[in-house]
């Protein structure tokens, strides 16, 4: 058996060793192709060793391909370190150095300096970028200090600070798209070089953080196994979790400062050498080489396809490289590689009577559709509705205000049963792509078909959602919707649909504005039959969450003993996931992708003391609908006439509300 065991080791490491090398040879012919096209090889060794220009085409090599090979590979190797050590010190396949906020702050910085404080940006971007990711950084941690910086915390308030910095990344872009249009591209992420300042910048910090980390190996192995056996071998969890995710956010924010965001690479790099190499033990050292090649490789086909299609921004095209790659691992991987049975219920929440929870949420959400439907703003200030006003609000408010709470019902909803049945707490709604699908969509109708009405544009969209869906679901069912594979499906689909995205984004022109406003979430233009029937899709998820509640509770500790146990796997994870996908895509289509009611609200209501599952469905939906009618009528009126993105209000309001909650908690 024991020969067994060892000849089946070496055939998978043989067979990892074998398609890195072919990835390895494909990035080095693409980058030695595109050399040789601007210099004959020839010229190579006396350019390098005299390293005098005296030739356009020498300076072209000189000052911008060899930089550039040079910085991807650097950049792409700080990333995959950056997010194996994520992955291992928080158990969860998702995470990557952007969860703590690093991306996100350091875009929110350079918004805010180029709009209010311009003197810092021409100083130095870099320093406003890393200045923006620490604080971010040091918000997270001092959320999540205590209890040994518990992972599933240290989760909760790096998502949190994530989307809010992202929402007012988007509010500022959004207000004012002409002064930031240089961000967009920023955003979308690009490695060309006209010198060797990036490079010299860049190594030798990625260098120094890089060197912290290796010597870290062992304790950060150690932490990976939990932190009892951390403890049990003298490793201090706490401190050890903020030196490690202080070093991999470094290595992110230093990236990002300087290239703008570069997605998917931290995520895919680990998940790509977990594969390749299942039984290593140099898991760290893999995921950063492997890194380097994925980004090389990625970038030299930016190169290629450059030259015919314009520029084309690196971090879009990283994602549509790793997109179907991660699908085509999730489809061959055979053997989960961790286990999350544990980790979508926070081991700080107390059971609490959940009905008068409950009776309270509803009556707030009653006040609150009282409350949206009758009082706003006007010509004249403030007002209250009187019954001369009822028809004039039943066709202006009656829509939005239905629309808002249904969809505010189904994302919350469907993030619920992904995350249960997933067993993932950063499972969301936009997970498995159906936003961004849907999203695609709309953007392709809003930039091709300008002059069509509001329902052709709802129907690509919703052809663009049902697309995806229908991938997800055929990719999933031959392996029985096994959570892990199913999540790296849904990451890659959503990685590829995102960046196509961040393509029309970057060069969309005028034209998106409009997309824009809408991947912020309004309920402008909905109309009453939209409204409805978004309500009516959130009450069947209602109840179909209610009645497979205990399919639910029962998923969270694990195949083996949810099987015998009764649980039909196949079957109630299918259900799960089309329920999940028709709400989010209903609730997308009609108000647009909302990525923090689907992923937090389930959060906030474990937090706030529903546990049984059934209650638990119930509690999602009254929070997402008492969340989103309450920010639509504040996004109506706070600065009326001009309105404001409910979308971005429910993360304004939510955020801070369940980080206050995660802290109270650790507290007790």
């Amino acid at each position: 058996m024991r020969s067994v065991a060892i000849t089946t080791h070496q055939s998978l490491t043989l067979r990892g060793n074998i398609v890195f090398l072919l990835l390895a040879i494909a990035a080095t012919a693409l980058s030695l192709n595109g050399l040789a096209h601007s210099l004959p090889p020839s010229h190579w060794w006396q350019l390098l060793s005299s390293a005098k220009v005296s030739a356009p085409s020498e300076a072209l090599v000189f000052y911008g391909l060899l930089p550039r090979i040079v910085v991807a590979l650097v950049a792409g190797f700080a990333l995959g370190l950056g997010g194996a050590v994520f992955q291992q010190i928080l158990g969860n396949q998702l995470a990557e150095p952007g969860l703590l906020g690093v991306s996100s702050g350091a875009g929110l910085a350079l918004a805010a300096s180029l709009l209010y404080a311009p003197a810092l940006w021409r100083s130095g971007p870099e320093v406003v970028a890393l200045t923006g990711a620490g604080l971010a950084l040091v918000l997270v941690l001092g959320v999540a200090f205590g209890r040994g910086m518990a992972s599933h915390t240290l989760i909760l308030a790096g998502v949190v600070v994530n989307l809010y910095c992202g929402a007012l990344y988007a509010l500022l872009v959004l207000l004012n798209h002409d002064f930031l249009t240089d961000l967009l591209r920023w955003q979308a992420g690009s490695l060309q070089q006209s010198g060797w300042h990036g490079a010299r910048m860049l190594f030798p910090q990625v260098a120094i953080v890089s060197a912290a980390i290796f010597l870290m190996q062992r304790p950060i192995a150690l932490l990976s196994l939990g932190d009892g056996t951390a403890k049990a071998f003298g490793v201090s969890s706490a401190t050890m979790k903020v030196l490690a995710l202080a070093c991999a956010s470094m290595l992110a924010a230093f990236v990002t400062a300087s290239f703008g965001i570069i997605g998917f690479i931290g995520l895919a790099a680990p998940a790509l050498a977990r594969v390749l190499w299942p039984q290593t033990r140099a898991r760290l050292v893999r995921s950063a080489v492997t890194g380097a090649v994925l980004l090389l490789l990625a970038d030299q086909l930016v190169r290629i396809l450059s030259q015919y299609a314009g520029d084309i921004p690196v971090g879009a095209a990283a994602g549509l490289l790793t997109g179907p790659l991660l699908v085509v691992l999730a489809l061959r991987h055979r053997k989960p590689s961790l286990h999350y049975s544990e980790t979508v219920t926070p081991s700080f929440v107390k059971p609490r009577p959940t009905a008068r929870l409950t009776g309270a949420l509803v009556f707030l959400l009653l006040v609150t559709l009282i409350l949206a439907f009758f009082v706003g703003q006007s010509q004249t200030g403030w007002h209250i509705g009187m019954p001369s006003d009822i028809e004039t609000a039943l066709t202006w408010r009656l829509p939005r205000i239905v629309a808002a709470a249904g969809a505010g019902a189904c994302l919350a909803i469907s993030g619920f049963i992904l995350q249960r049945s997933l067993r993932n707490p950063l499972a969301s709604p936009d997970l498995l792509g159906i936003g961004h699908g849907a999203g695609l969509g709309l953007a392709f109708a809003i930039i091709l078909l300008p002059v069509a009405g509001i329902w052709s544009k709802f129907a690509v969209a919703s052809i663009g959602a049902l697309v995806v869906l229908g991938v997800v679901v055929l990719l999933s069912w031959r392996n029985a919707f096994d959570p892990e594979r199913t999540l790296l499906i849904g990451v890659g689909l959503g990685s590829t649909t995102n960046a196509l995205l961040v393509l029309v984004l970057a060069g969309g022109g005028p034209k998106a504005a409009a997309l824009l406003s809408w991947f912020s979430g309004s309920t402008g233009g909905v109309g009453i039959d939209e409204a409805i029937a978004v309500c009516v899709v959130a009450f069947l998820a209602l109840v179909s969450g209610v009645m497979g509640h205990r399919w639910l509770e029962l998923s969270a500790l694990g195949d083996r003993l949810a099987g015998g146990l009764g649980v039909p796997l196949k079957t109630s994870r299918a259900l799960a996931l089309v329920t999940a996908s028709v709400g989010t895509a209903a609730a997308t289509v009609v108000i647009g992708p909302l990525s923090f009611v689907g992923l937090m609200i389930p959060h906030l209501v474990r937090i706030a003391g529903f546990r049984r599952m059934a209650d638990s469905v119930i509690g999602c939906a009254l929070f997402g609908a008492l969340l989103m009618v309450f920010s639509d009528w504040l996004g109506r009126n706070i600065i009326w006439p001009w309105p404001m993105s409910p979308g971005l209000l429910a993360a304004f309001i939510g955020g801070p509300l369940l980080l206050w909650l995660i802290q109270r908690s650790e507290r007790r």
